[in-house]
């Protein structure tokens, strides 16, 4: 991998976040996308009242990922993490959520959080970089949490 770079979020970066979002929808929620677009203004407010928690990966200049993550009380929760398909597999996604672990260190959260499908892939990085399944969510999506710092 070459020249990869983690960065604040910039409002330009927006156009690229819409679309990483509805590949993923239209990839592992298929059914779920007509909900999820009239939800568009909710999500947009979301990444906008939090977008000083988006980073976003760039390799050799070109936008590759981001993530996005809000602090909720002793607990840091990731609302998303998203690696472009050409990408993947390529330690981009480590490299975000190794950045979200010191991020949320740094404003004082003891735990991390997500939800996951459970078919989804990226489960095992959540897996390998320490987070333990405690459950599942309202939606039946896999609930990991992490003491923040432990991190392999």
């Amino acid at each position: 991998m070459n020249a990869l770079s983690l960065r604040p979020a910039i409002v330009t970066d927006l156009p690229s976040i819409y679309r990483g979002e509805l590949a993923y929808i239209q990839q592992w929620e298929p059914t779920h996308e007509a909900g999820w677009r009239s939800q568009v203004e909710h999500n947009l407010a979301l990444w906008v009242d939090n977008f000083e928690l988006l980073t976003v990966a760039v390799l050799d200049g070109q936008f590759v990922g981001y993530s996005l993550w809000s602090p909720e009380d002793s607990f840091a929760e990731l609302y998303t993490i998203n690696v472009s398909e050409a990408y993947r597999r390529k330690g981009i996604g480590r490299a975000l959520l190794d950045a979200y672990g010191v991020a949320a260190l740094g404003s004082g959260c003891t735990h991390l959080s997500l939800s996951v499908r459970p078919d989804n892939p990226a489960r095992l990085m959540y897996e390998c970089a320490g987070f333990v399944a405690v459950g599942t969510d309202a939606h039946g999506y896999l609930r990991y949490e992490r003491a923040n710092g432990l991190g392999t």
